[in-house]
């Protein structure tokens, strides 16, 4: 899955406040604000089991990037990070390790092991193979840990900042890595309703059976991510070798080896061992941080100011002509699951999601074109070209769903069929998103186990694919990070969840309050534009102050990272703003200054129709769109405020 065309800490924000005079008129009009905003965010890196005397902080911090800048339109918004750097004591190292002890299985092929040569050969060949081999170790409890760090901060300020534990716990594996650790999460298909045990993209068939994923990171819905580079993944090197990673130097060494084989090439004695270490672990927290705390997400502004969203599903059966009736595979798609986890994401939007299951021989045109997009059979598989299927039913998406039918629409197309694929750029993929179009062509054998069995569902597939569209990039960066894609994230392809993190999510909720605290500036000047052809009153300077007010109060819940209340916040404070923009027009057409716009007004407007400047009934006051003439454009606004007040 990927994107298609074309995803309480301390914040300081730079804001200009409005720019009143205290008594008397406005001077000459001024920029009410710049068109960026800026956040400096706190970010606590702590250690834990590591000497400090061998850990390099001031090159770990001089190699971590601190400082993001996103264009969204018109409006730049700068992400700043504040970086701290803590050694935790050998007390809370060894609560920690008790903890791990408690809740971990520790036994015999616990999880699963790459098989390199093998996938090398897949890579190249395209062959469907086996590629994974048992492993034995330590399996710890994921989500088990994440709390504990929660209700265990090291430090208890450290809970008003984002947080990231990177632990060093070598000590539980054997020197010939025969026993690993590894932190384990039970990953459910909600649809199919069993736990995942199977790899689920281009080698997801039953040549892979009972696939475990061993995690080395980890966060869900924390504002927490600890890093364990000396815990067993095999997630990297698949990554290093199936994409064709450029990945080397120091800095990439986590794609190569986990701490206790660094341990076992590097001197960290000498300078130049403790630098590698530094480079080595600077990697691993900078993908995190780049990938899940500052992501590039496309949400433009017309989203952002959404309140509604409808994602429409058509499955298009072809099921049928492989024995699969509608009714055997109608669970595939849970559409109050789809809604749970999106609203989870945005509870801002009022979100509707409406699945329909056709036959596509019912729809010649879209029939064909998937028979027009087939690229290649072999070995009795189908591979289709999906940009040309992807461009064909784009450019038939009003024909079949309703794109009116909220602010924000999504339609997503599902066809259906056995032993077929869908090829782009060079690889196969389940679905692609994106302009407000979903694509799915998962093959229909990996639906079930076996012949009726069921094994995995449509709804991950289909809320990543919305995250997409809603302007959620990967939990990594397609060509050389991929760490992030440990969190426990709906965005990822490394793990099966079905829910946003708590990071992502906090990303998404600023993104959507600053572009609507931008817009509000600009509009805010647009009103200080027109309120300045005029004297100041104190009754409109006391709705300005009332706005002024609640975008600070919008400001400071964002500071204390209550995003959610940040936006209710700057939604009233648009509410008032919609109210001044009123009030200040009311105020322009009372010519006679008696609070509302009489009949009075209109004979004065009216005695200066038809003038231009230099005439001896020029009035600019009834000038009121400032085009150089009093026409009827200026006469139907005081009409239109005819016998509106704006003071009692």
């Amino acid at each position: 899955m990927k994107r298609f065309f074309c995803a309480s800490s301390t914040l300081l924000i730079l804001f200009l406040a409005l720019p009143y005079v205290n008594s008397g008129a406005f001077g000459e009009p001024e920029s009410l604000v710049n068109s960026s905003i800026t956040h400096l965010f706190q970010l606590r890196v702590i250690f834990v089991g590591f000497n400090e005397s061998v850990v390099n902080t001031d090159l770990i911090n001089s190699t971590i990037q601190h400082d993001y800048s996103f264009i969204h339109g018109d409006y730049t918004i700068n992400y700043n990070f504040n970086i701290s750097y803590h050694f935790a004591d050998s007390s809370y190292h060894e609560a920690l390790k008790t903890f791990i002890l408690a809740n971990s299985v520790n036994g015999t092929n616990t999880t699963s092991s790459l098989n390199t040569t093998a996938l090398q050969i897949q890579r190249s060949t395209g062959s469907k193979m086996s590629i994974f081999l048992p492993q034995s170790g330590r399996a710890i409890d994921a989500e088990a840990v994440e709390t504990w760090f929660e209700e265990n901060p090291y430090e208890a300020e450290s809970t008003d900042s984002y947080q990231f534990y990177v632990m060093n716990f070598t000590e539980f594996d054997s020197p010939n890595h025969v026993l690993e650790h590894w932190y384990n999460v039970t990953e459910l298909d909600h649809e199919a309703n069993r736990n995942r045990d199977f790899w689920r993209l281009e080698w997801d068939n039953h040549l892979n059976p009972n696939v475990r994923f061993p995690y080395s990171c980890f966060t869900s819905q924390s504002r927490i991510f600890f890093i364990d580079p000396s815990a067993f993944q095999w997630y990297l090197t698949w990554t290093r070798i199936w994409w064709g990673l450029s990945v080397s130097g120091p800095k990439y060494d986590y794609y190569y080896e986990d701490l206790d084989q660094f341990l076992m090439t590097h001197n960290v004695g000498t300078i130049e061992g403790k630098e590698d270490l530094a480079y080595y672990l600077a990697g691993w927290i900078d993908d995190a941080l780049t990938n899940l705390l500052a992501p590039d997400l496309w949400t433009d502004l017309d989203l952002a100011k959404a309140s509604s969203l409808s994602i429409q599903v058509l499955v298009l059966n072809n099921a049928s002509q492989s024995g699969y009736s509608e009714e055997s595979i109608s669970w595939i798609v849970n559409s109050s699951l789809a809604v749970q986890f999106i609203e989870d994401l945005a509870p801002f939007l009022e979100t509707e999601v409406t699945v329909e299951f056709e036959n596509i021989s019912d729809y010649p045109l879209l029939e064909a074109i998937f028979d027009g997009a087939v690229d290649e059979k072999r070995d009795g598989w189908i591979y289709y070209d999906g940009n040309a299927i992807w461009g064909g039913l784009y450019a038939l998406r009003d024909s079949y769903f309703d794109l009116n039918a909220a602010d924000v629409v999504i339609n997503a197309y599902v066809y259906l069929e056995k032993n077929m694929s869908m090829m782009y750029a060079g690889g196969e993929y389940t679905g692609l998103g994106g302009g407000g179009q979903i694509l799915v062509m998962k093959e229909l054998g990996r639906y079930f186990s076996g012949s009726a069995s069921r094994r995995s569902g449509l709804g991950l597939v289909l809320i990543h694919e919305a995250g997409h569209n809603l302007g959620f990039p990967h939990t990594f960066i397609h060509g050389n990070a991929y760490a992030g894609d440990f969190a426990f994230d709906v965005m990822g392809y490394y793990p099966y969840s079905y829910s946003f993190t708590q990071m992502r999510k906090d990303a998404f909720h600023r993104l959507v309050v600053d572009l609507r605290i931008l817009e509000l500036q600009n509009q805010l000047e647009e009103d200080l534009l027109l309120y300045n052809r005029q004297n100041s009153t104190e009754t409109i300077d006391a709705e300005f102050d009332t706005i002024h007010l609640r975008l600070n109060e919008t400001l400071q819940l964002y500071d204390e990272m209550n995003y959610l209340l940040a936006l209710e916040n700057v939604i009233e404070a648009e509410a008032l703003e919609i109210e001044l923009q009123d009030l200040l027009w009311i105020y322009l057409c009372d010519f006679t200054g008696d609070g509302k716009v009489s009949i009075f007004d209109i004979v004065i407007a009216a005695g200066a129709y038809g003038a231009t400047p230099g005439d001896s009934n020029w009035n600019p006051d009834a000038d009121l769109i400032e085009d150089g003439e009093i026409d009827i454009f200026d006469i139907m606004i005081m009409v239109d405020n005819y016998a509106k007040k704006w003071r009692e």
